[in-house]
C-alpha cells in the first residue's frame, strides 16, 4: 500500500489510529513489563502444545507474546485496538538479542563517558528488562501500518545525548535499523547533514569506496562533544571533517560535482522532518550528479 491518509479504507484508518495511540503510550510512559523466568514458564504451561504452536506460527515466539500481552492488559490496549490491530502488533513485535545489538560495530568499539557541554550531556541511556519501545519505524508500504514493538529480556545500555533531562539523540535499535539501507550506497566524497553521535559517519568511514566525509553540524556543543570524546575512537577518523555551521548555508555554497553522495539527517523524527525534506529536495536540481539520501525518507514521503 502506498500510504495516503485520504485514501485509507475505514479498517486501515482504524488500525493506523490505534497504532498512533499505542505509540503515544510508549512515548509518554516508557512502559516496562516485569516478569521472571518462573512466571514465563508458568504462563507457557497454561497452553496446550497445539496452542503454543499456533501462537508461534501465527503471532510471534512465546516470550514476545507473553510480554506484549501484559502490555496490552496493563495499558488497556483492547479498549481502542480491535482484534486485527492486536494481531498485527503481535506479528510485528520482537524480543531483541542483546548480544547481537552490542556487537554492532559502533557499539562494540565506542566507549561513552558521561560529560556535559553547555546544555547537552553525553552519557549512556538504559532499557530495562521488559521495557517496551519501537525497535524500528512503521512500514507505510504495508497494507496496515502499526508500531513495531520491541523489548530486551535483560537490561541494555546504549549511547545517548540529553538536552537537559530530555533525550535528544541515541544509538538505539530504531536508529540503527532506520539507517541500515542508507549505509551501503555511500561512496566517493560524502556530505552528511547533521552529526548526532556520529553513527552514520562511523559506519560509512570504513568503506573503501568512501574517500572522505564532511559532516555539517550547527551546534558547537555537539561538535565539541564529538570531536573531544568520540571522533578520536573512530578507526578512520582521518576521513572525517566537521563543519560547524548551518546546513542550508553550507548547501548554498556547494558546487555541482563537489560531492558524490549527500545524507540528510536534520530532524528528530518524521513529524518535524517534512518541511526540511521538502526544502532539501530542491537542492537535487542544483546538484544533479549527486545522490541524495534522507533519514526516514519513507515516513517523510508518507506525510509530505
Amino acid at each position: 500500500m502506498s500510504f495516503n491518509a485520504d485514501k485509507l479504507t475505514r479498517q486501515q484508518r482504524s488500525v493506523l489510529e490505534a497504532g498512533v495511540e499505542v505509540a503515544r503510550i510508549i512515548a509518554a510512559r516508557n512502559p516496562t513489563e516485569y516478569y521472571t523466568p518462573i512466571q514465563l514458564e508458568k504462563a507457557r504451561s497454561l497452553y496446550t502444545p497445539d496452542q503454543l504452536k499456533d501462537i508461534e506460527e501465527n503471532y510471534c515466539e512465546f516470550e514476545t507474546f507473553f510480554v506484549i500481552s501484559m502490555f496490552f492488559q496493563d495499558h488497556a490496549i483492547p479498549r481502542f485496538a480491535d482484534r486485527l490491530t492486536q494481531i498485527l502488533l503481535y506479528k510485528n513485535a520482537r524480543k531483541l538479542d542483546k548480544t547481537a545489538f552490542r556487537e554492532n560495530p559502533y557499539l562494540a568499539r565506542i566507549k561513552i563517558p558521561t560529560v556535559t557541554e553547555g546544555k547537552y550531556t553525553l552519557t549512556e541511556a538504559r532499557y530495562a528488562k521488559g521495557e517496551i519501545f519501537q525497535y524500528d519505524m512503521p512500514d507505510f508500504d504495508a497494507e496496515y501500518t502499526v508500531p513495531k514493538l520491541g523489548f530486551f529480556s535483560s537490561p541494555v545500555r546504549f549511547p545517548a545525548v540529553y538536552e537537559g533531562k530530555t533525550p535528544w539523540m541515541s544509538v538505539c535499535p530504531s536508529e540503527i535499523l532506520s539507517m541500515q539501507e542508507d549505509i551501503a550506497p555511500a561512496r566517493g566524497n560524502v556530505l552528511v547533514l547533521g552529526l548526532g553521535l556520529g553513527y552514520y559517519p562511523f559506519m560509512i568511514s570504513g568503506k573503501p569506496e568512501v574517500k572522505d566525509i564532511t559532516v555539517v553540524e550547527r551546534s558547537p556543543e555537539i561538535v565539541k562533544l564529538f570531536e573531544t570524546h568520540l571522533l578520536p575512537q573512530f578507526p578512520f577518523d582521518y576521513k572525517i571533517e566537521i563543519a560547524q555551521c548551518d546546513a542550508y548555508d553550507y548547501l548554498d555554497e556547494v558546487e555541482p560535482g563537489e560531492f558524490d553522495f549527500i545524507y540528510c539527517d536534520l530532524w528528530m523524527g518524521a513529524a518535524d522532518g517534512v518541511e526540511h525534506y521538502r526544502r532539501l529536495k530542491e537542492y537535487e536540481a542544483k546538484l544533479p550528479t549527486t545522490e541524495f539520501r534522507y533519514w526516514l525518507e519513507p515516513q517523510l514521503r508518507a506525510f509530505s
